[in-house]
């Protein structure tokens, strides 16, 4: 067959038809709508000529390089394999990467020339790893990266010459971002070095191990995160909870002074934040409700922090490296998106004001419109989340309630092509923000430590009530989705409260956390025990959060979508909840994906996905649309 798309109808070769034969070009858009491309930035070249950003316009994430000056987005990395994270050398000759082999997340490092013309290399023999994060030191010799084997996390250095790797600190528990002080004698890395559930230190290293590491924090089992040096003393930049709140806060590591920003007022959370090339002032993002905002502060005066008025939306991407400001202060290039917005690469001139496009994506698809909701929990807490709609909605319709992952993560107001594939088809939305997602500030995020699928499962069940009140949806016809931790939500969700439900999907979840534990490495191990505490402390708590210890108690029918190599939420235990549904006759499909993990795939692995969740819908309860 082939699509006339202009009339949104199909011609059968060797079919004569007097009249067309109109089809519903919902499927259609689905597909249309997950091959938008992703683009987020990773980094800018310290000339300012170049900015880095991954994609998967390719069908799979790979690096793109784009000149600030203008131009198309041009390849760097090739090939089908996921590219994880990447840096430019200081020289801006060179790009470091990590990449994935099949969605395992055992990484390999890889080097590529910044211009085009020569292909990758790989640079490191790592035995298996799950690498968060790196930098290159400023001489460009070594790079510092932070990662896990089954055993424990460390910090490695790497030869950039010869990719030999020499570890300098190792901990059982979960540790990331390793930076290099100016003069690369001191790495500073955030580390779990305490058995506090949600506590992060600063742990200062010697690259050559000649002393021992020192830990900072501004306050006993405080969170420190994110500590980023100085560009020319020996001071550090970093994100803390020591007073109640997040905060931004500049450590002195010679004087041993410590001192606070003055944006608290400004923001609820800080995802993105650096100092500026002169070292005289911070730019940060500040998040409310979902959106960020830039302000750039200044350290030694009184003048209150300047907004730099960027396009209304979520500008902090998934790494943490969305906005980077060129190494003469002139400008600065940012990726952002919004929730009906496809995600754009852009450009701020900070002596003009002037905000140039470098590259974006331009959509005729129908997409759905975000309306900010808040409802009231069971306890009385505001939950607030986005209510979509499709564009043609009539009368009352299905409503999807999308869980997302994390649990610390949220939906923002940014681009979402998941969500944005269920408005297409037809159903409403709604994506409720509860407790334990991150942007709602230190106290809400942490509500669920310790008791995971208890009253996070409960803002939920009121969600769902709070849905059932809308004129624009079907009371009879809520569909519970979620991927990762939503998906672990799906599924206790349809065996402890399981009458709400017409119909459910689980993506990647969790249906035993006591057996997912056993086959975690040792950064998953430490998540776990953050929401949980050890097996052998709270054996209780984990039986009772755990599906598959309730799996008779399924009502709605239910899609499990899984990937065989995750090793986040191995596939074993819900290979197992499934063997169970099915001894008790339950109406349940399940698909496994083979080639892929658990985050990041590829788009035509996406698209089967999403396809699939929906035509499962329709059969089970139908698009109004």
């Amino acid at each position: 067959m082939s699509a006339l798309d202009k009339y949104n109808i199909w011609a059968v070769p060797g079919l004569v038809m007097t009249e067309p034969v109109l089809v519903s070009p919902r499927l259609i858009y689905v597909e249309r709508v997950i091959g938008i491309p992703d683009l987020e930035l990773f980094d800018l070249s310290k000339d300012g000529k170049t900015a880095l950003a991954l994609s998967n316009k390719t069908g799979s994430y790979q690096l793109a390089a784009l000149d600030v000056r203008g131009g198309q987005l041009r390849p760097v990395s090739h090939g089908k394999e996921r590219v994880a994270w990447a840096r430019i050398s200081n020289d801006s000759e060179t790009v470091c990467f990590s990449r994935d082999f099949g969605g395992k997340e055992e990484h390999q490092l890889f080097t590529v020339p910044l211009e085009e013309g020569e292909e990758e290399e790989q640079l490191t023999r790592l035995p298996p790893t799950r690498a968060f994060n790196f930098n290159w030191s400023n001489g460009d010799d070594r790079i510092a990266i932070a990662g896990a084997t089954q055993e424990a996390c460390s910090v490695w250095t790497i030869d950039s010459s010869n990719g030999q790797h020499t570890q300098i600190y190792q901990n059982r528990q979960e540790l990331f971002n390793p930076e290099w002080s100016k003069d690369d004698s001191r790495i500073c890395v955030c580390a779990k070095t305490t058995e506090h559930p949600t506590a992060l230190e600063l742990v200062f290293l010697s690259p050559e191990k000649e002393q021992e590491p020192v830990i900072y924090t501004p306050k006993a089992d405080s969170e420190n995160t994110n500590g980023g040096w100085h560009p020319s003393e020996p001071w550090i930049l970093f994100k803390t909870d020591a007073r109640g709140q997040y905060e931004l806060a500049v450590y002195k590591t010679d004087t041993r002074e410590l001192s606070y920003l003055n944006g608290a007022d400004l923001g609820l959370d800080f995802p993105v934040f650096a100092w500026m090339p002169d070292g005289k002032s911070v730019y940060y993002l500040a998040t409310n409700n979902g959106r960020t905002r830039l302000y750039i502060e200044t350290l030694d005066t009184s003048e209150s922090p300047r907004e730099i008025p960027l396009p209304e939306g979520y500008h902090a991407g998934f790494f943490g490296s969305s906005v980077k400001v060129a190494k003469t202060g002139e400008y600065l290039v940012f990726s952002w998106s919004s929730l009906s917005s496809p995600p754009t690469l852009s450009k701020y001139d900070l002596k003009t004001g002037r905000v140039e496009t470098l590259n974006e994506h331009f959509s005729d698809l129908p997409l759905g419109r975000a309306e900010p909701v808040v409802y009231g929990s069971f306890d009385g807490r505001p939950i607030h989340g986005w209510f979509l709609k499709p564009v043609r909605q009539e009368g009352r319709s299905p409503c999807v309630l999308w869980i997302h992952g994390g649990p610390a993560w949220e939906v923002a107001d940014v681009w979402n092509p998941a969500i944005q594939s269920f408005l297409v088809a037809g159903y409403t939305v709604f994506a409720p923000n509860i407790r334990g997602s991150t942007g709602y500030g230190v106290e809400f995020q942490n509500l669920n430590i310790r008791d995971c699928g208890g009253a996070d499962l409960k803002d939920v069940e009121e969600a769902a009530k709070y849905i059932k009140t809308r004129s624009d949806v079907d009371p009879s016809k809520i569909a519970l989705v979620g991927a990762s931790y939503g998906g672990f939500m799906t599924f206790l969700a349809t065996t402890k409260i399981p009458d709400y439900w017409a119909a459910s999907a689980a993506i990647v979840g969790i249906t035993d956390w006591k057996e997912m534990y056993e086959l975690s490495d040792a950064a998953f191990k430490s998540f776990i025990e953050r929401y949980f505490g050890k097996p052998e402390e709270n054996p209780g708590l984990y039986y009772d959060r755990s599906a598959i210890n309730f799996a008779q108690n399924l009502k709605a029918p239910l899609l499990i979508w899984h990937r065989g190599n995750d090793s986040r939420c191995p596939l074993a235990p819900v290979q197992k909840y499934a063997d169970r549904l099915r001894e008790l006759g339950k109406d349940f499909e399940m698909n496994v994906v083979w080639d892929e993990g658990h985050g990041f795939q590829k788009t035509e692995n996406l698209v089967r996905q999403y396809k699939a969740i929906i035509e499962f819908l329709d059969r089970k309860i139908g698009s109004s649309n």
